[in-house]
């Protein structure tokens, strides 16, 4: 079960909860139910386990809120990386990219991080216009946010020789493999980043309500 001290509310959605790694994982709130997620009273997810948006509907909430994206591939690509690379390591797709979404401002930037860097999760950004670490192409940059990810949920290996440049630091700290859910990377994650782990679920919800 999810670690004690983490409440967790079991909504009754045409999605109703999954069962992985004995988990129970909650299913997506509906429209009026967002408000959820922004509060503190917690609807969340696990980092680990299957997506519960599709892709399609990640590509028609990008092409609704940003039809031009500042990336150096399609959306379509950059989303089928995110399902190639999360299926791969277990790590949920669908909500790596509402991150992607949430740490990019919508693939406009605009902080610190600049689009050719294909970096999607501000990985080495420290303010201060400190860029942080430059991929070599989407697909790296891709898959070294979920190897990130990974080391902040799991204890595993990953798959895939490792890209992520800040995986070492965290296997060596005190958080490595200690975040279940998504606001588990409050304060881990982004510091202080009391509500990081909400934001990104609230834009998960919103991918959701796609048709």
């Amino acid at each position: 079960m999810v670690k004690q001290g983490k409440r967790m509310i079991v909504i009754g959605l045409t999605v109703a909860s999954w069962l992985l790694s004995g988990l129970t994982i909650v299913a997506a709130p509906t429209t009026d139910q967002t408000e959820l997620i922004q509060n503190d009273s917690a609807l969340d997810l696990s980092i680990m386990g299957e997506p519960l948006a599709t892709k399609e509907q990640c590509v028609r909430y990008m092409q609704k809120i940003n039809p031009f994206p500042l990336i150096t591939v399609s959306i379509e690509t950059l989303v089928e990386y995110y399902w190639q690379q999360g299926i791969l390591e277990k790590v949920r797709p669908d909500v790596a990219f509402a991150q992607a979404i949430h740490e990019t401002g919508h693939f406009r930037y605009g902080g610190d991080v600049v689009p050719l860097q294909n970096n999607y999760a501000g990985i080495g950004t420290t303010g201060n216009k400190v860029r942080g670490h430059w991929f070599g192409s989407a697909e790296e940059g891709v898959t070294a946010q979920i190897q990130h990810l990974l080391a902040y949920a799991s204890t595993e290996q990953p798959q895939r020789p490792i890209v992520d440049p800040r995986y070492q630091l965290v296997k060596q700290g005190r958080n490595f493999g200690q975040a279940v859910t998504w606001t588990d990377l409050n304060g881990r994650w982004a510091v202080p980043g009391k509500t990081y782990g909400q934001k990104i679920l609230s834009i998960h919800a919103r991918i959701l309500e796609e048709k």
